[in-house]
C-alpha cells in the first residue's frame, strides 16, 4: 500500500502533474458522493429511534435512501445536452452549489419532507457527476494513464464513504452535515483553475483554446510538442461531430451497439449485485448478524478503510493487467463473498447450530466482497462509459447510462428492505451471489479490453476493425454513422 501511495506522489511531480490534479480536483464530486451515499447507514437508527428530533419510519428510511436514484434520474438529460453545449468544466464547478444547499437543507431540517428534498437535490447532482466526470477524465489523460485517473472516481467515492463512516456515528447529523459542507467549497475553489477539456474546445471551434490546454495538461512549453496529439484530436473529433449524435446514432454501427451493450450489462450486474444496497445499510446488516466483536458502526468503518485500500490496488493495477482481469477476478469474488455470507445468515438465523466459532465471518465476507468489487465492478464500468462512445453520441449514451443505473438504484434500494423483511437477508444475498455469477460470464465473453489504447483505436475494434492502426486515417472510416 505504501508503495502505491508513493507512486502516486511521484506521479504528481512529473510533467503530468495538471492532469493528476484535474482528475483529483474533478472527482471531488465523488468524494461528495460517497458522503451521501453512506449517510443513511449511521443516521437512519438516529432518526427511527424514539428520541429522534425528526422520528421517521422503516419506509421513510429506505424512501430517504432510494431518492438519490429518483434525482439522478431527473438529472441525466439535462447533463447529456449541456455536457456538449456549456463544457465538462462548468459543469463540475456548478455542482459544489447544489451539493452545499442539500447539506444545508440536511443541516436545518425540521421534517422529514426536508429531509426527502435534500435527497432529492442529492440525487440530481449524483446524476451531472455521474455523466460529466467519466467524459472529462477520459478526455484530459493521456492514453497512458487514463485508466488511472478512471479508476479515481472509486477511490474518492469510498473516501467519502470512510469519512462518513468514522465521522457520523459520533456527531449528530447537522454536524455531520456542517463539517461535510467543505468538500463542495473545495470543488467549487480548485476546479475554477483546471483546463477544460481540450476536445470540447475543438468541438467549439476554439482550436487556439485547445492548444494552451492541451500544452498545460501534457507539461510542455512548446507549440510544436502536441501539435500531433492536436491533430489527431481535431480530425477524430471533427469526423465524429458531422454527426448530430441523435438517439438512433447509438445503434446504427456495429461498435455503438456493442459499446452500449457493454455499458448496460455492466451497470446491470454492478447495481443488482447488491453493492448499493450494502454500503447503504452497512450499520444494520451488522445488527440483524450479531456475533461480531466488533460494533455494527465499527465494522462499518473497517469496511469503509478496506474499501480504500482496494481502490489503490486498483488504481496501481489497472494499467498493468488491464480491465477485463480485474472486471473477472471481481464478479468471481463477489459471487463467491455473498453466498458464503448468505450460507452464514441462514444457519446462524434459522438453525439451532452454535456459530460463535464463526463470528469472523459476516465481517470478513463483507470485507472480501467489497476488496473484490473495488477491483473491477465499481470503478471500471464508470471509467468504461468515457472510453467506448464517439464524441457525437458520448454525451446521449452516458446520459442513459445514468439514467439506467439510477433506475437500478431506486429499485435496489427500495426493495432492498422489502426483501430483507419478505424472504430473509440470506436469500437476498444469495439472490445477488446469482447476479455476479451471470456477470462473470457477461464480462468473459462480451467486455473487450481498453488498456492503453486510444479511444478512436478503441472504438474502431468495437467496429470490428481489429487490425486497424492506431494512426488516425486508417481508423477515421468507422466513426461514420450509418447503416
Amino acid at each position: 500500500m505504501l508503495q502505491v501511495i508513493s507512486k502516486i506522489f511521484a506521479r504528481l511531480h512529473s510533467r503530468r502533474r495538471l492532469q493528476y490534479a484535474a482528475g483529483i480536483t474533478a472527482t471531488l464530486t465523488f468524494l461528495i458522493v460517497g458522503c451521501f451515499g453512506t449517510w443513511p447507514s449511521p443516521n437512519l437508527p438516529k432518526l427511527e429511534a424514539p428520541d429522534s428530533p425528526i422520528p421517521i419510519t422503516r419506509d421513510e428510511g429506505s424512501w430517504i435512501v432510494s431518492l438519490v436514484g429518483v434525482g439522478a434520474m431527473m438529472a441525466t438529460m439535462p447533463a447529456g445536452y449541456l455536457v456538449n453545449k456549456v463544457g465538462r468544466k462548468p459543469l463540475l464547478v456548478f455542482l459544489a452549489l447544489p451539493f452545499l444547499a442539500s447539506w444545508f437543507l440536511i443541516i436545518f431540517a425540521r421534517s422529514v419532507v426536508e429531509l426527502l428534498v435534500s435527497r432529492l437535490i442529492t440525487g440530481f447532482c449524483v446524476g451531472v457527476a455521474f455523466s460529466v466526470c467519466p467524459i472529462y477524465l477520459g478526455e484530459i489523460a493521456e492514453d497512458s494513464v487514463r485508466g488511472l485517473l478512471g479508476t479515481l472516481m472509486q477511490l474518492m467515492q469510498n473516501l467519502g464513504s470512510l469519512f462518513g463512516y468514522a465521522l457520523a456515528p459520533y456527531v449528530s447529523y447537522t454536524m455531520n452535515g456542517a463539517v461535510s459542507t467543505v468538500f463542495p467549497l473545495l470543488l467549487l475553489v480548485f476546479m475554477i483553475f483546471m483546463p477544460e477539456s481540450p476536445y470540447f474546445l475543438i468541438m467549439k471551434g476554439r482550436t487556439d483554446d485547445a492548444e494552451i490546454a492541451l500544452m498545460r495538461l501534457r507539461g510542455y512549453n512548446s507549440r510544436q510538442s502536441v501539435q500531433e496529439e492536436l491533430q489527431r484530436i481535431r480530425s477524430v473529433t471533427e469526423e465524429q461531430m458531422k454527426q448530430r449524435g441523435r438517439p438512433r446514432d447509438l445503434v446504427a454501427t456495429r461498435g455503438t451497439r456493442r459499446a452500449l451493450l457493454v455499458m448496460i450489462g455492466l451497470l446491470f450486474f454492478q447495481q443488482f449485485g447488491g453493492v448499493t444496497a450494502i454500503l447503504s445499510n452497512t450499520q444494520q446488516i451488522f445488527d440483524i448478524t450479531p456475533g461480531s466483536t466488533l460494533t455494527s458502526s465499527e465494522s462499518a468503518i473497517v469496511v469503509g478503510v478496506i474499501q480504500i485500500i482496494a481502490s489503490l490496488v486498483t488504481s496501481s493495477a489497472v494499467e498493468r493487467l488491464g480491465r477485463r482481469p480485474l472486471l473477472l477476478t471481481s464478479a468471481l469474488g463477489c459471487c463467491v463473498s455473498l453466498a458464503v455470507m448468505g450460507a452464514y445468515q441462514f444457519v446462524n438465523l434459522r438453525t439451532s447450530v452454535d456459530t460463535t466459532a464463526f463470528d469472523w465471518l459476516p465481517l470478513t465476507c463483507l470485507i472480501v466482497f467489497l476488496v473484490t468489487y473495488c477491483l473491477g465492478l465499481g470503478p471500471l464500468p464508470i471509467a468504461m462509459m468515457g472510453e467506448i462512445f464517439p464524441s457525437n453520441v458520448k454525451g446521449l449514451a452516458i446520459s442513459i447510462g445514468v439514467m439506467f443505473v439510477s433506475a437500478c438504484f431506486v429499485v435496489v434500494t427500495k426493495l432492498y428492505q422489502v426483501a430483507i423483511d419478505g424472504i430473509g437477508p440470506y436469500t437476498t444475498f444469495w439472490i445477488f451471489s446469482i447476479v455476479s455469477a451471470f456477470g462473470f460470464v457477461f464480462i468473459y465473453f462480451i467486455v473487450p479490453e481498453t488498456k492503453g489504447k486510444p479511444l478512436e483505436y478503441i472504438i474502431a475494434e468495437l467496429n470490428g476493425k481489429s487490425q486497424v492502426q492506431k494512426n488516425v486515417p486508417a481508423a477515421l472510416d468507422v466513426f461514420t454513422i450509418s447503416t
